[in-house]
């Protein structure tokens, strides 16, 4: 069974009013859907309201609701479009306060660096994150941490698939060669402090 087809299955039992079947769906998405409501917007109660809204909203309304193949897809965009209109309605837009949790969370893959070397490499990767356009940071927030396509991300993003594409492209490109100018002057700091 592909995982569309299992997602199929399981929104389905849930439209049907399965009580495990929304359980499932919540325990598998709610974690992912608060991660990624906190890129959208760094309104901590905003984003926690809309999630517990959404889950309490889809249940109400389940009978009612389309098929999909991706229930994460489907609340994604759900979410998303719930906290754009909280937004527009509380006049609670500021796109630079995600910017500061984006950076940390990007930073945690970083595991395999030596330790002693890690803590340079981290504080300048987390400047280079920083310094990334919004768009490029939820970008890469939706492929890497979220495991999105860059079909959805287009989608949920509200753009085409090539600018998505563009999106990840350009600020990995950005992202590695910070990597690749730190190893490069590494080896002289390294000398210098003996």
């Amino acid at each position: 069974m592909t995982p569309a087809q299992s997602d199929l299955q399981l929104w389905n039992k849930f439209r049907q009013g399965d009580r495990d079947a929304f359980r499932q769906i919540y325990q598998l998405f709610a974690g992912d859907l608060l991660n990624y409501g906190y890129k959208v917007s760094g309104n901590i109660q905003l984003i926690e309201d809309s999630v517990h809204d959404l889950f309490v909203e889809i249940w109400q309304r389940r009978t009612n609701l389309s098929e999909t193949d991706s229930i994460r897809f489907y609340l994604f965009r759900a979410l998303r479009n719930k906290i754009s209109t909280s937004q527009r309605r509380n006049h609670l837009q500021d796109p630079f306060e995600s910017l500061e949790t984006s950076a940390d969370e990007f930073l945690i893959e970083q595991h395999l660096i030596d330790e002693e070397q890690r803590d340079g490499l981290l504080r300048q990767l987390r400047i280079s994150y920083s310094l990334l356009s919004p768009r490029q940071q939820q970008a890469l927030h939706m492929r890497f941490f979220l495991h999105l396509r860059n079909e959805e991300i287009a989608e949920l993003m509200g753009i085409n698939y090539q600018s998505a594409c563009k999106f990840i492209y350009s600020g990995l490109k950005a992202l590695r060669e910070t990597v690749r100018i730190i190893s490069l002057l590494l080896p002289f700091f390294l000398i210098r402090s003996f």
